[in-house]
């Protein structure tokens, strides 16, 4: 067991290091599963990624407000200075959690942090807890959970830890993914782990396998909250035998390797007792002739029983894909008993979260010609033919081993969509929904990915130009042809599905949104700022520059009654067309706390 409480990096100031170490544990209420799902009314906290399990996002304190915001000011920082221990940086893609003024946080590396903000106008280090993820591993955090006096997080080497809130200490470590299991299909296991937010409910703490596109078998497993034992594994790509292999219809079985990684976050209805996952695109992703059929359950919204793991009900977005058009983006738990969903593809769907029943779908980005639309009965794009194989869609925005494109083959959306995987939110009093990512265009030309035969497999070497696992071996992208992004916020009606406001920026957002009661859209920037809009029109009403890029999503909580947003700012620097460089940065990390 890799234990390390108390560690503290010797960055850190030394006031603060002694402050730290002075410090006797506090004892917390635990968080149960009945406040857990009951999350919206405790405003003060924030104690799940997401706000409350259906992933709203939404803030029910108004004392920041629309009159008042621009009077925001800095309470405090804190430092994250563990993220430079033998790496050059790091990417914290997500929120701090806060349960009555003891804030948690993770630095994107496996170190995790627990302070006191109950002070309201400055923060003390109570103790860090480092779960030793090797320099070499790549870093990226999208949430991890609490859980009765636990903090749960699944790592990016494929371990899941539980920390004591009280003291640091690590209770369970085990090593889940990336090993031998009797479900895979035993090629390029090695290269499985987690980026997405880790869930927790009912005695289950719930992982999935993120990196399908390293060439394996993407998958939601369910673990014993008490020792980390294994309850379930639900594999997103169906093995022989299993509903849904029949989709894989190649002879060079490459439903072995066939991706549908999840990477993001689920989300939870405690009355059905069902999980909501959306997955990652096929492998080979460009390449749709190397894996002709659908290819479930890729590209799909599944949702699983967390008792039994079985599949309740699933919908895919595009068969046979072939634009990297994934769809782990979050999917949101509505009132009416609808979910809904920013797809990367460009449209917002919305079906019923009981039956899978398809309701309504509406264009959210500016331009969309993969499709000329979605059939009113069922969700699938109206070009699906059932009889083929590999799919036409739009031929001239449908691209194919041996074509050479014209100057106007170009897609909409570009291959990054629409909404990636930022964090969505939704006001239930207003009925808006609101994202925030990027919106353009691309052209590729497909180079066939090469099968190694009959028992599974393709060559990474054939016509790979990334090196990752084949992932990207299918395709030449060419910049030259006049791709193009731009960041873009939107705001939905989700009752009439009608889009109300877009907000647009020169650089893509990386970060998700919070939305509040004071009528506030929150978000930060890869180049340093974070804003407050308006949630009626968008327009920016505050904004501050942190110098340091963020993928951080704002929260906001209270302590006596008084409101603060806070944000972890850290990222890599800003470069290139796809995240849209207007300055030069470098990489920083550190928790800003705001307030009237």
């Amino acid at each position: 067991m890799h234990t390390a409480t108390g560690r503290i990096s010797m960055t850190l100031a030394g006031a603060l290091l002694a402050s730290a170490l002075a410090m006797p544990a506090m004892a917390e209420s635990p968080v149960t599963d009945e406040r857990l799902a009951n999350a919206d009314s405790e405003p003060q906290n924030w104690l799940t990624t997401g706000q409350n399990y259906g992933g709203n996002r939404y803030s029910r304190l108004d004392e920041i407000n629309t009159s008042n915001v621009a009077n925001l000011r800095v309470a405090y920082t804190f430092p994250i200075s563990s993220v430079f221990a033998g790496r050059s940086g790091s990417v914290i893609d997500t929120n701090p959690l806060v349960d009555e003024g003891i804030m948690y946080f993770e630095d994107g590396q496996g170190v995790f942090y627990k302070i006191d903000v109950s002070a309201g106008n400055t923060t003390s280090l109570v103790w860090t807890a480092d779960a030793t993820v090797a320099k070499d591993v790549g870093g990226a955090t999208r949430g991890f959970a609490l859980l009765d006096n636990m903090l749960v997080k699944c790592m990016g080497d494929g371990r899941t830890v539980a920390i004591d809130r009280d003291s640091g200490d690590f209770l369970w470590d085990v090593q889940r993914m990336g090993i031998d299991h009797p479900g895979s299909a035993g090629i390029n296991v090695e290269s499985e782990g987690c980026t997405g937010g880790t869930m927790a409910m009912g005695g289950h703490v719930i992982v999935a396998n993120g990196f399908g596109d390293g060439g394996n078998r993407g998958y939601v497993e369910a673990l014993d909250a008490s020792n980390g034992d294994e309850l379930w594994r639900w594999y997103a790509i169906p093995g022989p035998g299993e509903a849904g292999h029949e989709t894989w219809a190649d002879d060079h079985n490459a439903w072995k390797t066939g991706g549908a990684g999840m990477w993001t976050a689920g989300t939870y209805d405690p009355e059905s007792r069902l999980t909501y996952w959306g997955t990652a695109n096929p492998v080979p992703m460009f390449d749709p002739e190397f894996r002709p059929g659908d290819n479930l359950y890729t590209d799909s919204l599944v949702v699983l029983d967390i008792d039994t793991g079985e599949l309740a009900w699933y919908f895919q977005y595009v068969p046979n894909e072939s634009w990297d058009y994934d769809e782990n983006g979050v999917h949101m738990l509505l009132d009416g008993n609808r979910v809904a969903h920013f797809a990367r593809n460009g449209f917002f769907y919305q079906f019923d979260r009981t039956t899978g029943e398809f309701l309504s779908n509406g264009q959210y980005v500016d331009e969309l010609n993969w499709t000329s639309g979605l059939d009113p009965k069922t969700g699938l794009p109206v070009e699906f033919n059932p009889d083929l194989d590999v799919q036409e869609y739009i031929p001239e925005t449908r691209w194919l081993r041996g074509e050479t494109l014209d100057e106007n083959a170009i897609t909409c959306p570009n291959l990054t969509g629409g909404v990636r995987w930022q964090y969505p939110a939704y006001n239930p009093d207003t009925g808006i929904a609101y994202a925030a990512a990027s919106d353009g265009c691309f052209k590729i030309e497909v180079v066939p990915a090469v099968s190694l035969g009959p028992d599974g497999g393709f060559d990474d070497e054939a016509a790979s130009i990334h090196g990752f696992h084949g992932d990207f071996a299918a395709v030449v992208i060419d910049d030259s042809t006049g791709a193009f992004l731009l960041g873009a916020m939107w705001a939905v009606d989700a009752n009439a599905n009608q889009l109300l406001a877009t907000h647009q920026r020169p650089f893509v957002y990386e970060s998700g949104v919070t939305v509040t009661a004071g009528g506030l859209v929150l978000t930060s920037t890869i180049d340093g700022w974070v804003f407050a809009h308006d949630a009626e029109t968008l327009e920016v009403l505050w904004e501050f520059d942190m110098g340091t890029p963020s993928r951080g999503t704002p929260i906001s909580f209270a302590v006596d009654g008084k409101q603060y947003i806070a944000v972890i700012a850290s990222a890599n620097p800003p470069a290139g067309t796809f995240q849209g460089s207007t300055r030069n940065m470098t990489s920083g990390a550190a928790l800003y706390v705001f307030t009237l």
